[in-house]
């Protein structure tokens, strides 16, 4: 991961891309890549995926993130972020997918962390749910909650989370 992260990646972006790459995907087979994509961003080649952080608003990315996932083949996830993630600011995900041939495009997606359930994008309303595995991105119609307090406790979960990840003390 110290390949990917310079002087160009904003501490706090470099702190969400910690996130990506350790916790959720691993960064075994992580290679910085650019294609208009915000600095830092790595391309997993083994599970066909691009990840990225940035601080700038989700329209500025979308045409990129586009690009980036019909140019390679794969899929794309950009977190965007402010500068006091999940305390001051939310934390919001695009997700480009291949869904047979076709490309899904995902906006304004929500971080859900359970023990049992693993990693998982969701829609703020309604709309399929991204499963974010070791392996890549599987898209769901089901979701990995049965109740309102399940799905609550999960992005309460993820928020704690990425606040503390992301702080100023106790991570370099």
């Amino acid at each position: 991961m110290t390949k990917i992260m310079d002087e160009r990646v904003s501490r706090v972006s470099g702190r969400m891309m910690s996130i990506f790459l350790q916790d959720v995907f691993g960064d075994r087979d992580a290679v910085e890549v650019r294609l208009g994509l915000p600095a830092g961003a790595a391309r997993l080649r083994d599970r066909k995926l691009i990840v990225a952080a940035t601080v700038c608003d989700p329209v500025m990315f979308r045409d990129a993130m586009q690009h980036a996932a019909i140019s390679t083949g794969c899929d794309v996830v950009v977190s965007h972020h402010g500068f006091y993630p999940e305390v001051l600011n939310h934390v919001r995900f695009g997700v480009v997918s291949h869904i047979d041939g076709a490309l899904c495009h995902l906006d304004r997606m929500l971080l859900y962390v359970h023990r049992a359930d693993g990693y998982w994008l969701l829609p703020e309303a309604s709309g399929p749910y991204v499963a974010l595995e070791e392996g890549g991105l599987r898209l769901d119609c089901n979701p990995p909650f049965l109740t309102f307090d399940q799905r609550a406790y999960g992005l309460c979960e993820a928020a704690k989370m990425i606040a503390r990840r992301t702080r100023n003390v106790g991570i370099t």
